[in-house]
């Protein structure tokens, strides 16, 4: 058997090292203007000879990637100056991370704007709440700081919810607890199936396809309301785990469940002994005078699971929610163990002592008021704008549009000519689990500006008017 040269073995070394240095680049693990090891250190790192080191940063010289300064050995370039790389295909099936704020009117993001959080309390109370991280972390139960989890129950009763203090359970954020939720429903009915009110949050529709849990929907009326009769209907013919929703600002449409359906579907389900499984992020982000109520307030029985987050409006980023998971709390309890052992303690720590100054209320006023003047804004222009026969379903909460175009229209078609313009939107077809008429998107108005943006809505709205000829 014959073995390859010296020399072949010498190239393939310079190619690794080459493709080693080129990802890391492409990554942005290494920016314009870093230093590169000198070659005497990569000769020591990587185990190679000085020739190979040497071949190797002038194939990524040659790249476009490293440019060489005398006496300063080698330095990343800056993107300008790169040879461009090969375009990659456009992906085939759309999902909700490709629409991330990189664009000037990023309208199709899910995340809200962070321009209109005022950090400084959180940094505040993050700094001040260390200052006891030592002594906390000898006394942190499975589930949760007992200061955070203190705070959030007095933080219900003031709006008249009482939430049972040994059921609540600190996450991992809010998909944390959707996906806990889920699993539990599951693991105490022995069904597969869960009925899903749709359109739906997207995460949530692709946590229970990676769950296996096949998806029964549930369609939302334009007012916010369900057809009770159906879902009583496939409950007894279908037999879920549990029923999946928000009645609170729904995710996409903004839409809020009416008070008298609320309880009457918590009876519903009660009836059945199946679990609701509530996404109540939103509900902080009212419009009107006062909140709504959250399916947990008309909960007698253990129920509802309720889940919720502030990462939506006080603490995005901090990756703290939390679930209160009525009579499935043990089984919730265990799959935390077995998941994720416990959630970070500083984040939680610094959420407690915020909602402890009682600053998060003011926080929470500015910035409800500034996503309504944002949502009157955008609705104005889209109005104004977009085709006619367009109908709104206008948003009591949160921070998304629904828009509902005349039939025909293909919004998922047109984005990839929306995204060169500088916009995108999330089309339709993200929001249900079959395929459907995608003839209506969702906006995002927190990263609406209404001072420099207002041309960017009459340029989605003629290129929706152009595709309809």
């Amino acid at each position: 058997m014959s073995t390859p040269s010296a020399s072949n073995q010498s190239m393939s070394k310079t190619q690794q090292l080459a493709q080693l240095f080129r990802h890391a680049i492409e990554q942005g693990q290494l920016r314009a203007g870093d230093r590169m090891p000198s070659l005497r250190q990569l000769c020591q790192d990587h185990g190679v000879s000085l020739t190979t080191a040497q071949r190797a940063y002038a194939e990524l010289e040659r790249q476009g990637l490293l440019q060489a300064l005398p006496r300063s050995g080698f330095r990343v370039c800056p993107p300008a100056t790169r040879a461009a790389p090969a375009e990659t295909a456009a992906p085939q099936t759309l999902r909700m991370e490709h629409l991330t704020t990189a664009l000037p009117m990023p309208w199709g993001c899910p995340f809200i704007n962070p321009a209109l959080i005022n950090t400084t309390p959180m940094n505040r109370a993050l700094g001040r709440a260390l200052q006891d991280y030592r002594d906390a972390l000898s006394s942190t139960p499975l589930e949760g700081f007992d200061g955070l989890r203190r705070e959030l129950g007095l933080h219900y009763l003031s709006q008249g919810i009482a939430l049972a203090g040994d059921e609540l359970l600190i996450t991992c954020g809010g998909m944390e607890a959707l996906t806990l939720a889920m699993r539990a429903a599951v693991s105490a009915s022995g069904s597969q199936s869960m009925i899903v009110v749709t359109p739906a949050f997207p995460a949530a529709l692709e946590q229970l396809r990676h769950l296996g849990i096949a998806i029964l929907p549930a369609a939302l009326s334009v007012q916010g309301s369900l057809d009770l009769a159906a879902v009583e209907e496939t409950l007894r013919e279908q037999r879920p785990a549990g029923i999946v929703l928000m009645a609170n600002f729904q995710h996409p449409t903004g839409l809020v469940m009416p008070e008298a359906q609320k309880r009457a579907l918590v009876a519903l389900a009660e009836q059945y002994r199946v679990c609701i499984i509530e996404d109540d992020t939103y509900r902080e982000l009212y419009f009107g005078k006062q909140g709504a109520s959250p399916l947990k307030a008309y909960d007698r029985s253990g129920t509802v699971l309720h889940c919720s987050s502030f990462s939506k409006s006080l603490a995005p980023g901090y990756r703290v929610g939390w679930i209160a998971a009525g009579r499935l709390s043990d089984t919730v309890r265990g799959l935390k163990l077995c998941s994720s052992l416990g959630t970070p303690l500083p984040s939680q720590m610094a959420l407690a002592r915020l909602l402890a100054t009682g600053q998060h209320g003011d926080m929470l006023t500015r910035l409800r008021a500034s996503l309504r003047q944002r949502r009157d804004a955008m609705v104005q222009q889209i109005m104004e704008s977009f085709p006619a026969g367009s109908r709104l379903l206008r948003a009591e909460g949160g921070y998304f549009q629904w828009v509902v175009l005349p039939e025909g229209l293909d919004c998922a078609a047109l984005l990839p000519l929306a995204i060169e313009q500088g916009i995108h939107y999330a089309p339709a077809t993200l929001f249900y689990p079959h395929p459907v008429a995608a003839n209506a998107l969702r906006l995002n108005f927190s990263f609406f500006d209404p001072l420099h943006q207002r041309e960017g809505v009459a340029l989605l709205g003629a290129l929706l008017r152009q595709a309809m000829e």
